[in-house]
């Protein structure tokens, strides 16, 4: 985006990105927090380093799903995760809550936050396989225009037992077109092995957006702005 710091530092009403969603996980009840760092790691670490959050490294941009195994040594079989998008600071507390939940009460592996757009544009297209249970999530750039009509989209966020994917995760290969690992593949590894992914659709699609130019960061900052104003009145 042209600036001289990472995307999660970017300002919106003084605070950095990054700022909005931990605090969100935190109104969650995340316990423990771990930001996944690379390029200009240096300056994430300083300003989130005394906030009591732990930070894992990233060797090269190799995809979402490589960024997920970076934690691998960080975290136990046992472990309850939820993966948030740094860059996307309009999700809710209670959408948080529900991703856990929603997984719980459906007896699946995994769950993913999902919203219907009128425009899905290039985001990933939910494929559901029944009900509220999702078969796969295919890329646009991999999509069929019968898979490209769908307008269910997926949004980043994620909740899983950490023992119960990693195997999946360490199978995923990379995306022939762009040689990244997709964490979009976990839902076709984890159905692979006999297991389930629910999807969890977002009520506010904004809840899910996030900045990869300037005029996203804009409606970002309106965002915030509206949610400050809901709050006072």
């Amino acid at each position: 985006m042209g600036a001289s710091v990472p995307k999660v530092l970017l300002p919106i009403e003084g605070r950095p990105l990054l700022s909005y969603v931990l605090e969100s996980a935190r109104k969650a009840g995340v316990t423990r927090t771990i930001v996944v760092v690379g390029t200009q790691k240096e300056q994430v670490i300083a300003a989130f380093g005394q906030a009591g959050v732990e930070f894992a490294e990233q060797a090269g941009q190799r995809g979402t799903a490589d960024a997920v195994l970076a934690c691998r040594d960080l975290l136990g079989n046992d472990e309850e995760c939820v993966v948030l998008c740094g860059d996307a600071p309009l999700i809710r507390p209670a959408t948080i809550r529900r991703l856990g939940q929603a997984r719980h009460e459906a007896g699946a592996d995994v769950a993913v936050f999902t919203a219907r757009l009128p425009d899905p544009a290039a985001y990933g297209r939910v494929v559901r396989a029944g009900g509220d249970f999702v078969e796969r999530i295919v890329e646009q750039r991999d999509a069929t225009p019968e898979i490209l009509a769908i307008d269910e989209v997926n949004s980043g966020a994620y909740s899983f037992r950490w023992g119960r994917v990693k195997p999946a995760l360490e199978r995923i290969q990379p995306s022939p077109v762009s040689g990244e690992y997709y964490l979009t593949d976990i839902v076709r590894e984890v159905r692979a092995d006999g297991g389930l992914v629910v999807a969890v659709l977002a009520s506010d699609p904004s809840e899910m957006l996030g900045a990869n130019t300037r005029d996203e960061l804009v409606a970002l900052e309106r965002g915030i702005a509206a949610r400050r104003e809901q709050s006072a009145g």
